[in-house]
């Protein structure tokens, strides 16, 4: 693994090469600034495979540079994990919306780095990344039902600051401190109909639906420390984390009215809105080893489960998307 260490602290440069020089993980380059990581992107002939980026740098701190790192088209999948002396969500949540995967906290230990650099040399391997999904870059008026990736297989829609990739997403879970913990809520929105929706939508709408979900609860629940992700098939996740919750039973009937204008459609599509159905949200487990799945799990449950509790109600459903054009 071809790593970029960028730190203005020159014990850490000199630090993370030594510890990693008899580990799988030593080949590691190392740049003192934001500027000097630019310059050292632009001119490598192999792009790196991974990227360590220090927040808190002079002239150019760590957030902006991951957010300048993913503007560039060969990096915007590349796993970077951020080095911090803050363990505050707040700056934790605002790397992550930058694009950073994952995140350790100063001063560090050498077997944890190793072990966070194991997780992403196993990502890489599996070919986990989402793939991602420009609603703007995309081509109007594709092929309605084909679309390069399948109907369960995670995508990550830009254009969202709190929509994260899903390995992000646990990423984040995995590592709040216990403090942290008992002022956080996990939920899930489920997009309602979703076979239709993949089957009668483009490759651009299908992406701009999921979009729209995430922006129509990211103003609803309108709270600085959210991060939301698109686990495949119409399943967002988020995690909402601060000391003022959202009013949930309020929450699904106020993203449907968002959604009622904000449409995905291109012109010419005589379709009704998307719909969701939000489950009530769940605390994360304790357990570190267990939280991520356990935790996501349940709150799917409770989304499948407001969803089977709507349709008993208003039997019979008529599909949201299956109106021709």
């Amino acid at each position: 693994m071809k790593i970029l260490a960028v730190d203005d602290n020159q014990f850490i440069r000199e630090f993370l090469p030594a510890i990693l020089k008899d580990t799988d993980f030593a080949n590691v380059t190392v740049a003192a600034s934001g500027r000097e990581a630019l310059a050292i992107i632009e001119t490598t002939t192999q792009p790196f495979d991974c990227l360590l980026l220090d927040i808190v740098m002079p002239f150019m701190d760590g957030i902006t540079l991951c957010r300048k790192i993913r503007a560039i088209s060969s990096y915007r999948t590349t796993p970077i994990i951020m080095l911090t002396l803050k363990s505050d969500a707040i700056s934790i949540e605002k790397a992550f919306a930058a694009g950073a995967n994952d995140y350790i906290v100063k001063p560090f230990e050498v077997r944890e780095v190793e072990r966070r650099l194991r997780v992403i040399q196993r990502l890489l391997d599996s070919s986990e990344v989402a793939l991602r999904l420009d609603p703007k870059s995309m081509l109007s008026g594709g092929p309605l039902g084909l679309h390069d990736f399948a109907l369960k297989e995670p995508v990550h829609v830009l254009g969202v600051p709190q929509l994260v990739p899903p390995f992000s997403l646990g990423n984040y879970l995995s590592q709040l401190s216990r403090k942290h913990l008992q002022i956080c809520q996990v939920f899930c929105a489920q997009i309602e109909d979703i076979e239709s929706l993949y089957s009668h939508a483009n490759s651009r709408e299908y992406a701009m639906a999921i979009g729209n979900v995430a922006a129509a609860i990211s103003r609803v629940v309108d709270c600085p420390q959210l991060l939301m992700a698109h686990f495949g098939g119409g399943t967002v996740l988020g995690i909402v984390t601060g000391d003022s919750l959202p009013d949930w039973p309020q929450i699904e009937e106020l993203v449907l009215a968002e959604l009622q204008i904000m449409s995905p459609w291109e012109e010419g599509a005589n379709k009704a809105p998307i719909t969701v159905s939000i489950g009530r949200p769940v605390r994360p487990n304790a357990n570190r080893t267990q939280r991520v799945r356990n935790t996501f799990n349940r709150a799917i449950d409770r989304a499948a489960g407001r969803q089977n509790s709507k349709n008993n109600l208003w039997a019979p459903h008529t599909s949201a998307v299956s109106s021709a054009r």
